[in-house]
């Protein structure tokens, strides 16, 4: 039976060529379409997994339906650019790593920012608890896969500990961190909400080191629209993150319950029972580390991002005078949360 993390979220930024994709394809760009108003194509970056759990339970719970909301998420995958789905309308909403999306708005694609399931990123350096990396300076000598996008993150942690970067081996990314139990190399870079579950599930006992905590703010399953979507359609925004936090919080009161709903209703198929359960427990503190806390999810904090929008600058990963103000807009959410 597959695994639903056999294949990875494709690093922390979670695809930055996407973003450059989506600028070769605007000449996409352009009109809304005309979606029904309770419709609200929501693209999902990834395929139907327990990522996405709260907002099937959602679905499933009828919370949707009681703020007016009938939502259509379309899968994601290896062949979808999520970014260019809403940059040319085909949704009008979407998730993705925050990464990915300021390197869209940094190229011109006129996205915002209106809310995030992951205030916190599950982001780490996994390493064997046997031989645990417990500090980026030990990172010296060794060897880990790291995906292109992720590099200039990880050599900007390498630097800022008085590391020699040429003395880090770099290995190509690989979706299957299986890798690192047999000793091919040293640490990988991935989601303890995924590649460290999917380890774990096989037997793995590792050593987690959160790279947020280590001075790379991140936020993931971050909520965007088209800007022009954003002004013509406010009320039901603002209805829909409802929906979503409550949904979101429905989740991950009733683990067990989202869980089964995921294997035999919503998610694709061959999920595993155990490996998503233990997602979604694992999730938990990451979803509920918001600024508004765990019974008001998905709001946005502007300084974390104001954090994140510095540390790309300064890895040169965007290359504008971009404010926090220009990528985000909590003005939705906290309108969402505020009853």
């Amino acid at each position: 039976m597959p695994s639903p993390f056999r294949v990875s979220r494709r690093g922390f930024l979670g695809a930055g060529a996407s973003a450059m994709a989506t600028v070769a394809g605007m000449r996409l760009f352009g009109p809304t379409p005309a979606w029904a108003a309770d419709a609200a194509p929501f693209q999902l970056s990834w395929i139907k997994s327990m990522q996405y759990g709260g907002y099937f339970a959602g679905v499933d719970q009828g919370i949707f339906r009681k703020y007016g909301i009938e939502p259509v998420f379309n899968s994601g995958g290896p062949n979808i650019d999520p970014i260019a789905s809403v940059a040319s309308g085909q949704s009008v909403m979407g998730d993705r790593p925050i990464g990915s999306l300021l390197i869209a708005r940094d190229k011109g694609i006129p996205i915002k920012v209106i809310g995030t399931v992951f205030a916190k990123s599950p982001f780490c350096i996994i390493s064997m608890a046997n031989k645990p990396i417990r500090s980026i300076k030990e990172l010296e000598g060794k060897t880990m896969p790291v995906a292109t996008s992720t590099r200039p993150l990880i050599l900007y942690l390498l630097k800022n500990a008085g590391v020699d970067p040429k003395s880090v081996t770099f290995l190509p990314s690989s979706p299957d961190p299986s890798g690192l139990m047999t000793g091919q190399y040293d640490a990988i870079s991935g989601y303890s909400t995924n590649q460290g579950v999917l380890l774990q599930s096989k037997g793995a006992d590792l050593f987690m080191l959160n790279v947020q905590d280590l001075g790379i703010p991140e936020t993931t399953g971050t909520i965007y629209a088209r800007e022009d979507f954003l002004e013509k359609n406010r009320d039901l925004v603002t209805r829909y993150l409802k929906a979503a936090s409550e949904s979101w919080r429905w989740a991950l009161d009733h683990p067990e319950e989202t869980t089964k709903l995921m294997m035999e209703k919503y998610g694709v198929p061959g999920l595993d029972y155990k490996a998503s359960i233990t997602e979604l427990k694992d999730s938990g503190p990451f979803i509920e580390a918001g600024p508004k806390g765990p019974s008001k999810l998905l709001a946005l904090d502007l300084s974390l991002y104001a954090r994140i929008i510095d540390v790309y600058r300064k890895v040169e990963m965007i290359k504008t005078d971009m404010k926090v103000t220009d990528v985000c807009d909590d003005s939705f959410i906290n309108a969402a949360l505020a009853s």
